[in-house]
């Protein structure tokens, strides 16, 4: 069945180990995520070899209808195949169709974590029923108009310590490092399981909402946090940088995941910031990664591309400019032509 049947335990251990250990995987495809989104729909889509039966492929959609009629079909960095093999990624196409019968489907999109190339673009550009936006709409209407960030600021680790990297950066920003240590930083990690739990999370949301006020922007709810870090109990880690009073001045969430470690969220406190706790919470974070044995460190999206960004200057001096990888873009399936006019 190209349906997963989510009673059956076995087949969605066979699902998950599929999608986490793909090149292709994610943990925005993992089942795990469709706990955080509570309030979408799921369902999940997997194509099996006709031979060894293992599968192939696999989309993970998420579905929602803001108008109560018509779904929004969205399957987050999906497919998990390689996007350039357009024969696979039609059949999962193609699959998602009862899918989008079954939610009365206006739009299946997909983004996936697949670097640009023109060729890619000529690709899906020419697919009928497709619609492709990638580098057009960036210039047109500027990044931010996308599901996901199209462009992501990545560390590779290539085999290196920690005590390598940190070697790596300029002489000023090694010597911040440093100085938190010697100022009497401390780092420590908590995850979902333990005890200090759930006074870590109100310390990290009081922080959030500190930052958010300060920046004057908006937040997730505390209890968002809360199932995220449960969804992805043995994966999901909190930490929290505190000075020598035990005041906690700043704090973060980082998910590791198939080969990366993905920073996903933190927050700093108005208070002491001199100190420049997220300097080294963010240093652990990447020890963290090194520790696991993974190969990226991923410090999310970036919606300008120099030092007039303040996004793209601070995570570029961890990751260098050679960190920013460009997506394809969105790859739009579209079912309703007249709502999707409205819908982007």
């Amino acid at each position: 069945m190209p349906i997963l049947d989510t009673t059956d335990s076995s087949l969605v251990q066979r699902y998950s180990e599929f999608v986490e250990s793909s090149p292709w995987g994610t943990f925005l495809q993992a089942i795990a995520w469709s706990e955080v989104k509570d309030n979408w729909d799921s369902d999940y889509i997997y194509l099996e070899d006709d031979e060894s039966g293992q599968i192939r492929g696999a989309l993970s959609i998420l579905s929602i209808s803001n108008d109560g009629e018509h779904a929004f079909l969205y399957a987050p960095r999906g497919p998990v195949c390689d996007p350039a093999d357009i024969d696979t990624v039609r059949e999962l196409i193609e699959e998602a169709e009862a899918v989008a019968h079954a939610r009365n489907a206006f739009l299946l999109r997909m983004d996936p974590a697949v670097e640009y190339s023109d060729d890619l673009a000529e690709l899906y550009s020419n697919q009928d029923g497709i619609a492709l936006r990638s580098r057009t709409v960036a210039t047109n209407e500027g990044e931010k108009v996308f599901s996901n960030p199209r462009r992501n600021m990545i560390l590779s680790i290539e085999g290196r310590s920690l005590e390598d990297i940190i070697a790596s950066y300029p002489r000023k920003f090694r010597y911040q490092i440093r100085r938190t240590y010697k100022d009497g930083l401390a780092t420590r990690r908590i995850q979902f399981h333990d005890e200090e739990f759930e006074r870590a999370l109100d310390t990290f949301y009081d922080l959030t909402v500190q930052m958010t006020e300060r920046k004057g922007i908006t937040h997730r709810p505390k209890d968002y946090f809360r199932r995220l870090m449960n969804a992805f109990a043995d994966s999901a880690t909190m930490l929290e940088t505190y000075d020598e009073t035990g005041e906690v001045l700043s704090s973060c969430i980082v998910i590791t995941y198939n080969d990366t470690a993905s920073y996903l969220y933190a927050a700093s406190s108005d208070n002491k910031r001199h100190l420049q706790p997220s300097v080294q919470m963010t240093t652990e974070a990447i020890g963290l990664t090194i520790e696991k044995g993974l190969d990226h460190f991923d410090f999310g999206g970036v919606y300008g591309f120099d030092a007039s960004d303040g996004l793209y200057l601070y995570k570029s001096k961890y990751t260098g400019a050679e960190g920013l990888h460009e997506y394809l873009g969105e790859i739009d399936v579209v079912y309703n032509a007249a709502i999707y006019r409205d819908f982007i």
